[in-house]
């Protein structure tokens, strides 16, 4: 009797078993099995399969020898062919995630692997909902060719593919695409044979909504133009910082946010998305050249955008098309990291009429000769909608850095706050507290004090720091008698605002 109470688990449905058990590894849900005559077959319910070979693989446990990695690499490929084709089959599969570390073994006694193909066109059917699929390897191993019929998944909802280290991962997808369900799209260092597999991909994709791509270096080589084409594309993800140099091309309607990290990039065209919400754009030419790169028709098609971080690497743009930027009427968040010029900081904020929060990261600008001239008008955020400006700054400011930061101060008639960081910009923050300020502007210095821990919340142009000494004494070499410059530093509640304030008189 008193079994039967502590055993209320076995007494649930089948249904809700399974799906209990679809949270484990199936190695795991396998050994439930040996409970009891109820759980003999319970595993097989799950409808969900998701492996890990790490404790195969020797250099994950240098425990094993060559033998005993060997014989463990047969158990596990023998369990997965028993689960797939053998008597305790898992039908229909809905879920298969496989993360799969090449060995040594492998190159001794399956050289080609044809087993993983043989698993997943054994998987590739209408019942399939999502397809996780990771490989590694530490050798040169030959690419991996999926089969054509786990792109035409009609119910497939997720698909994530990637090669970690020098594996690659090949597919050839002409015309057969048919992912009529597919909803978050993810290719990591997959390998493109031909121009048009991307969009045909793409285009038998009718539902996608995210898409996440980061090339290997050699996955795209003699591919010039990149096309994404998707009229139910809502997020766009792109990261390649070396390679190969090419165009870009997005047409996608009903996109909401754009993060493109290319560093090789020839040129880039984009239609207008009415339902854009953030861009981050990190872009530049090949890596040691430099180079200009044509930004008006990139411009045209992120000009929706209401939060943008922008950043260029060894790049410049032509001044008049930065004359004839398009206006960003639903900007209020901008972020400027790397940047080769100043003038295009007055351009965009020149056609930025409702700009809130600016941010300037000069972390990661580039050196180089940058030259700033105040504009002949006055922006017209500057005069109604500006309200807080920030500058991280770790190595100083050239003069005419300073002078576009003190034009800002002085031109801002609703700026709020101006934060800069590190507190110890000492020619900066003596000249701002002697510069006219438009407004009730607040300056706040932000450092971070020998034994002080650092908060940080960022939110694409607006980030706040917070100082939370772990002892008093920390601050006193910021803080001293006379030296009321000193930014004097707040414990806040988390759930509450937290920002670093500042006594506002300097010294004369």
């Amino acid at each position: 009797m008193m079994d039967e109470e502590q055993d209320r688990i076995s007494n649930l449905s089948d249904d809700v078993l399974a799906h209990i058990l679809s949270f484990l590894e199936l190695r795991d849900a396998f050994k439930t099995m040996i409970l009891s005559k109820r759980w003999e077959k319970v595993w097989t319910l799950t409808h969900s399969i998701n492996l890990n070979n790490k404790s195969c693989v020797r250099r994950f446990d240098q425990r094993l020898s060559l033998d005993k990695e060997i014989r463990r690499r047969t158990t596990f490929i023998n369990f997965i062919n028993g689960v797939l084709f053998g008597d305790n089959m898992i039908f229909p599969v809905k879920a298969f995630t496989l993360s799969y570390y090449f060995g040594y073994a492998d190159f001794i006694r399956h050289r080609h692997s044809p087993y993983l193909i043989k698993w997943v066109d054994a998987v590739s059917t209408n019942d399939l909902e999502k397809f996780d699929f990771s490989i590694s390897i530490d050798c040169t191993f030959p690419v991996l060719n999926m089969p054509p019929t786990l792109f035409q998944c009609q119910n497939l909802v997720t698909l994530s593919l990637e090669s970690i280290n020098r594996v690659l991962i090949c597919f050839d997808v002409l015309e057969t695409a048919c992912l009529l369900s597919l909803k978050y799209l993810r290719l990591v260092k997959v390998r493109f044979e031909e121009e048009n597999t991307l969009k045909n991909l793409l285009s038998g994709c009718p539902v996608l909504e995210e898409l996440y791509m980061e090339p290997g270096d050699t996955g795209f080589k003699s591919i010039p133009h990149f096309y994404f084409i998707s009229p139910s594309l809502k997020i766009l993800r792109w990261k390649r910082e070396e390679g190969f140099r090419g165009y870009f091309v997005v047409k996608a309607p009903k996109l909401e946010h754009l993060h493109f990290v290319e560093h090789s990039m020839l040129g880039f065209s984009m239609s207008v998305s009415p339902s854009l919400v953030s861009v981050v754009m990190d872009i530049g030419s090949s890596f040691g050249h430099h180079g200009h790169i044509s930004v008006k028709k990139l411009f045209q098609g992120i000009s929706n955008a209401q939060k943008l971080e922008w950043s260029t690497h060894h790049t410049f743009m032509a001044k008049v098309e930065l004359d004839n930027l398009p206006e960003f009427c639903n900007l209020t968040h901008l972020k400027i990291g790397s940047c080769q010029d100043l003038y295009f900081v007055s351009s965009i904020i020149q056609h930025s009429p409702h700009l809130k929060h600016l941010i300037f990261d000069k972390d990661h600008f580039i050196s180089g000769p940058m030259t700033w001239s105040p504009p002949v008008q006055v922006p017209p955020c500057l005069v109604s909608h500006l309200e807080t400006v920030e500058i991280i700054a770790p190595e100083g400011q050239t003069s005419y850095e300073i002078e576009l930061i003190l034009y800002l101060l002085h031109k801002g008639k609703v700026l709020k706050k101006m934060i800069v960081t590190p507190f110890s910009c000492m020619d900066l923050r003596k000249k701002l507290w002697e510069s006219p300020k438009a407004g009730g502007c607040k300056i706040v210095f932000s450092d971070f004090p020998a034994g002080a821990e650092l908060e940080r919340q960022s939110f694409c142009g607006d980030r706040i720091y917070v100082c939370t000494p772990k002892k008093e004494e920390d601050l006193k070499p910021y803080i001293t008698k006379g030296n009321h410059h000193a930014a004097a530093v707040v414990n806040t509640p988390k759930k509450e605002e937290k920002e670093a304030t500042s006594v506002k008189d300097e010294p004369s």
